[in-house]
């Protein structure tokens, strides 16, 4: 099992609400969250999902050579969903993202 940045098994409310915004916050890597017990399938989708768009926004800030951040993690963002949800069916619920034109 993988070592998360907190050392609970479950999350707290706050750690919770802290991985949901920031996921990098209290996870190290994608595959963390689909390994942590106390979370239901919904919320690792939620997260995932958080991550993916944050990894997304890091992407398109290196591509237009803003970087500065470690490596977005898509593939693997990705790949964790890919395991919870094949289908791509859960709703991301932040919207439309803004994408550049």
């Amino acid at each position: 099992m993988f070592a998360m940045k907190t050392e609970s098994v479950t999350l707290t409310k706050q750690e919770l609400a802290d991985a949901i915004t920031s996921p990098v916050s209290v996870f190290d890597f994608p595959l963390e969250v689909i390994a942590c017990p106390g979370l239901s399938r919904d919320q690792k989708i939620d997260i995932l999902k958080r991550w993916e768009l944050d990894a997304r926004a890091l992407q398109r800030a290196t591509d237009e050579n803003m970087s500065g951040g470690e490596a977005p993690l898509l593939d693997e963002v990705n790949s964790a969903l890919m395991m919870l949800d094949p289908q791509n069916t859960a709703p991301d619920g932040f919207g439309a993202a803004p994408t550049k034109v």
